[in-house]
């Protein structure tokens, strides 16, 4: 254990991935003293054939009660029960679990990546069609809500005593009893209406799915869900009547162990390709359909974006074997003259959609160590330019908050000086490594002991550097920042002006 938990209150966070349950114990001062992960033991009723994905969501209860109570034995020597104050639970918002009034399973559970309803997603589009304008986003085959469509037609009989949770339902389900909640942000795209906090008419009316009497209330994060049950107890070891409070998706719950945590911060990982989350005062939409949005409290919104650009160019161009010999000296070397969209993938997701995506570095150079600066330069040009597509989108006019850094390269001390200098924002690499149960343990905490994200977090998490930016230098990558989107804009890419500020 990292350090003596006696006096401290103790939350639990559990997130379910699609291999298995990680399951992390958190005081309230952001100190893991337990952490436990159990695989998914998979099952003859496991199938994967064709657009067919199916699994006993048995199998997730049985990893879960596993995980927690390896945590709750590696506790008890040192802990007093009463210690445990609440558990959340995350996990996947596409997979669908069929119950009956009991809240058992009556087939296997459908995940997340079964295709069986494409026929359905015309229909529900249309008849969904204002709907789906007022939360900016279409109905997939993988969502819920198709699933629940098909299942009507293929299994009318089963369909009549038919109750539809999510993954991370059904967990809290065993736990308490019974799967009769769930958070608004899994219940989007089984065709909850975010704005209006309900399941809509529509489902049943233009639809004519039954439905809405079928599923769970809704309750939003940090919210209580019920108590551990004296059976639950029993299974896992946690103490009867612990508080149950109600979690989020896992892309949500590991956003909120990043830092961020007010309006107008962001949260980008720096990997092979660059992931990007922020909080917004409202919901966001895309023309694309791009972001994955999330429900936080006090009105307050959660939002991921995936770009195709990133930092493969460092293994595509490079290699991480000169990374540390180039970047070295690369800070005698920035700003430069030399402009880089540093794009390996030859398309784009984000700030706009492209297939045939070129990078490029202008002027041309031979120069290795020339390379190397513009292409760290240029994620960081390109960053901005994410930024300012996200912040459009959002109705702000400016870069607001701070920017939270995780990923494989957050550890470069000149990229991340340079990446604040680049956005005139203070940029903090955080420490220990976040995780969506870490995220699931602090939502924990905000059901019980803080009244905000921004003191769960201030609590919670630690930062372990922070890197200002520089004036002078923000002033000269200012006026190459106009130059970059000069040259998107030549490229085709975004639009007149798309990158640059009000």
């Amino acid at each position: 254990m990292s350090q003596d938990p006696s006096n401290s209150a103790i939350f639990i966070g559990v997130n379910l991935t699609s291999d298995n349950v990680h399951t992390v114990a958190v005081t309230e001062h952001g100190a893991v003293v337990a952490e436990s992960t159990a695989p998914f033991v998979r099952t003859a009723s496991s199938t994967a054939k064709g657009p067919f994905h199916e699994e006993d969501p048995e199998i997730w209860w049985n990893a879960a009660r596993m995980a927690i109570g390896h945590i709750v034995g590696q506790l008890q020597k040192d802990i007093d029960p009463s210690q445990l104050k609440a558990i959340s639970i995350s996990g996947d918002p596409g997979a669908l679990v069929v119950v009956d009034r009991k809240g058992n399973p009556i087939m296997p559970a459908i995940l997340a990546e079964d295709i069986r309803a494409t026929d359905y997603v015309k229909s529900l589009n249309f008849h969904g069609r204002e709907h789906c304008q007022k939360l900016g986003f279409l109905f997939r085959a993988e969502d819920p809500l198709a699933k629940i469509a098909w299942l009507k037609d293929h299994s009318a009989k089963l369909y009549e005593d038919a109750r539809f949770v999510h993954q991370a339902d059904f967990i809290v389900g065993r736990l308490k009893g019974i799967p009769d909640v769930t958070d608004y942000s899994f219940a989007a795209r089984t065709g909850c209406d975010l704005l209006d906090e309900c399941w809509p008419d529509w489902l049943d009316y233009d639809m004519y799915l039954s439905v809405r009497d079928r599923l769970p209330s809704l309750l939003h994060l940090g919210d209580k869900a019920g108590t551990v049950s004296p059976k639950a107890s029993n299974e896992t070891g946690l103490p009867s009547g612990m508080t149950i409070v109600m979690g989020t998706t896992s892309t949500a719950a590991a956003f909120l162990a990043s830092g961020a945590r007010k309006e107008g911060d962001f949260h980008t990982i720096l990997a092979k390709r660059m992931s990007i989350s922020g909080i917004s005062a409202r919901m966001m939409r895309s023309p694309h359909d791009q972001l994955s949005v999330s429900k936080l409290p006090n009105r307050k919104w959660s939002f991921s974006v995936n770009s195709q650009t990133g930092a493969e160019w460092i293994t595509a161009w490079f290699s991480e074997g000169t990374f540390a010999e180039l970047e070295a000296n690369v800070a005698t070397r920035l700003p430069s003259v030399y402009l880089a969209y540093p794009n390996v993938s030859k398309e784009e997701t984000f700030p706009f959609v492209s297939s045939s995506a070129e990078g490029f570095i202008t002027p041309a150079s031979e120069d290795r160590a020339v390379q190397f600066a513009s292409c760290m330069q240029g994620t960081a040009l390109f960053e901005r330019f994410c930024y300012q597509k996200l912040n459009r989108l959002s109705g702000a006019t400016e870069l607001a908050g701070d920017i939270y850094t995780g990923g494989q390269w957050c550890s470069s001390d000149p990229w991340m000086q340079c990446r604040a200098d680049v956005t005139g924002k203070i940029n903090r690499r955080m420490r220990g490594k976040s995780s969506a149960a870490f995220g699931t343990a602090m939502i924990a905490a905000l059901g019980i002991a803080f009244k905000s994200l921004e003191d769960v977090a201030e609590a919670m998490l630690a930062v372990e550097a922070a890197f200002y930016p520089n004036p002078e230098k923000n002033t000269r990558y200012s006026e190459l920042y106009h130059q970059f989107c000069d040259l998107m804009e030549e490229q085709g890419y975004g639009g007149s002006g798309m990158g640059k500020e009000s």
